[in-house]
């Protein structure tokens, strides 16, 4: 989970979204490796203001 605190982003092994909680949207982004996607998830939590949870996704090539 990585959460936007102040210029930084905090990141957790969790919580992850619990049932009381709803999922607002998700964005696919293509990544090499964990470290990238988790860059990307970064730039995403800076921009939105909200926690974002990076999980990995197979997709079609």
């Amino acid at each position: 989970m990585l959460r936007p605190h102040g210029d930084d982003v905090l990141t957790t092994d969790g919580p992850f979204a619990e049932g009381k909680e709803h999922l607002g949207g998700f964005t696919v982004v293509r990544a090499p490796d964990l470290d990238s996607a988790l860059g990307w998830g970064r730039r995403i939590a800076r921009a939105t203001g909200l926690p974002i949870e990076v999980r990995p996704f197979q997709g079609e090539d």
